[in-house]
């Protein structure tokens, strides 16, 4: 406010009325015009420093701005990213919780075939001792048969003695049988159990690793929360310093808006440089694994992303790799499925648009018969490859099986339909080569810059 009020005081100056003017002296005037001309000069070079201090304040708040949306951007995926880690986690507690009940069962069944044949086995000892009442060779029949002859006054008593000694055959072999049906039945129950022992702990690792992934996934988006506040914060600091009216905030506000498209341009395309060199180190040490291995690729099919578009567009309009979806592909997913796409994260309604021109080979408009994608749409694009988009919003209108659609179309919107209802909105991107998923990251973040 200074420098507007030397203005003021300036100009009253040189406003002198004449008769004030010819009430002094050449001498007295050449000082007041001095003096007049000092001011002034003063004036501008505080109105020059003010300048320079707005510049340099748009320069800040551009920077801020830049940085802010940025930040929200991955605050965004974050946010999009636990949500959906979190339900696999439940899935995989779960699961966990279902095998730890399983192995208790078969346990539980072990002891109870244990106490059965422990009883029939009893059992089997005391017809055996009883046997041998018949003489020192009563485990035989023959023998048996030779003691109840012995023992016969007459060939009546002889008649029933055989068949009390074929109830007593009868009824040992049976329990012979009892007893051999029972072990085979404990090693089915023994060998049921150590089965779900180890599924109670492989459920059990998937369940630690999963929940690991969501601790850190979390810690990211608290860190990316306290980076939009600082940002936020830091802009409200530079504006408020500035101390300016509404038009000349607007206007300023606009200057820095200019200078922060610029700014985003040049991060994306610093992000987009530093993931390319990310996936080169990725691609480097796969290679370098495989080398170790002898080409083995057990535990990475699909991880390649099939050949690149060229010329091809972003497949949501104004995503930014890095920022809005992340190399997300193995991730686990609910039901203890692992992901095979990537998930890219917008606001509900943003255009999602077809990467280079194709055919659409497969399409559900209807949410209820979608099943876990809800509303999805495929594309086939001039290189084979098909190109899966799932939790749409919406269709675009026209659309149906056999349409072909040009690069850069807009084929549908951006939603959370299907299995992704408690998730924010996203599109899932899934890319098919000769019949097998594979990464798309590689291929659609040199797409999105």
């Amino acid at each position: 406010m200074r420098h507007r009020v030397l203005l003021a005081a300036a100009v009253a100056a040189m406003l002198l009325t004449p008769f004030q003017a010819l009430a002094q002296s050449s001498s007295e005037l050449e000082r007041d015009l001095d003096g007049a001309r000092d001011e002034a000069e003063g004036l501008e070079e505080e109105l020059d420093d003010v300048r320079s201090d707005r510049a340099a304040a748009e320069e800040e708040l551009a920077e801020i701005g830049a940085r802010l949306a940025d930040a929200r951007g991955r605050l965004q995926q974050a946010e999009g990213q636990v949500a959906l880690a979190e339900e696999a986690l439940t899935d995989a507690e779960d699961v966990r919780q279902a095998a730890t009940e399983d192995h208790e069962r078969a346990e539980r069944q072990v002891v109870r075939a244990q106490e059965a044949l422990d009883f029939e086995e009893d059992v089997l000892a005391d017809q055996l001792v009883e046997g041998f009442k018949y003489g020192t060779a009563g485990a035989t029949r023959g023998a048996m048969m030779i003691e109840v002859l012995r023992r016969a006054d007459d060939p009546n008593d002889f008649s029933v003695g055989m068949k009390q000694l074929r109830t007593v055959v009868d009824a040992q072999d049976e329990t012979v049988q009892n007893v051999l049906d029972l072990r085979q039945q404990r090693q089915e129950r023994e060998d049921e159990a150590a089965r779900s022992r180890a599924r109670a702990s492989q459920a059990a690792a998937d369940a630690a690793s999963t929940l690991r992934l969501v601790e850190d996934l979390r810690e990211q988006a608290e860190e990316l929360t306290a980076e939009v506040a600082t940002e936020e914060v830091s802009q409200e600091r530079v504006v408020a310093t500035l101390r300016l009216d509404e038009q000349q905030t607007e206007e300023l506000l606009e200057r820095a808006a200019g200078r922060q498209a610029e700014l985003e341009t040049a991060l994306r395309e610093r992000r987009a440089e530093e993931q390319r060199l990310e996936e080169e180190r990725r691609r480097a040490a796969e290679q370098r694994r495989a080398a170790r291995d002898g080409g083995s690729s057990s535990g990475t099919s699909g991880a390649g992303g099939g050949p690149d578009v060229e010329g091809g567009y972003c497949p949501v309009q104004g995503a930014v790799a890095g920022r809005d979806f992340s190399n997300d592909w193995g991730y686990p997913r609910s039901g203890g499925r692992t992901h095979q796409g990537n998930d890219i994260f917008a606001n509900r309604g943003r255009p999602v648009i077809a990467i280079d021109d194709g055919v659409v080979v497969r399409m559900n408009a209807n949410e209820a018969s979608g099943g876990l994608g809800g509303i999805t749409l495929t594309y086939r694009t001039r290189d084979g490859s098909e190109w899966y988009n799932a939790h749409l919003e919406s269709i675009s209108s026209g659309l149906q099986v056999g349409s072909t659609v040009s690069a850069g179309q807009e084929v549908g919107t951006v939603g959370n339909t299907g299995n992704a209802r408690s998730t924010p909105p996203h599109n899932h991107l899934g890319r098919r080569v000769d019949g097998s998923w594979v990464n798309p990251y590689p291929t659609i973040s040199k797409l999105c810059r």
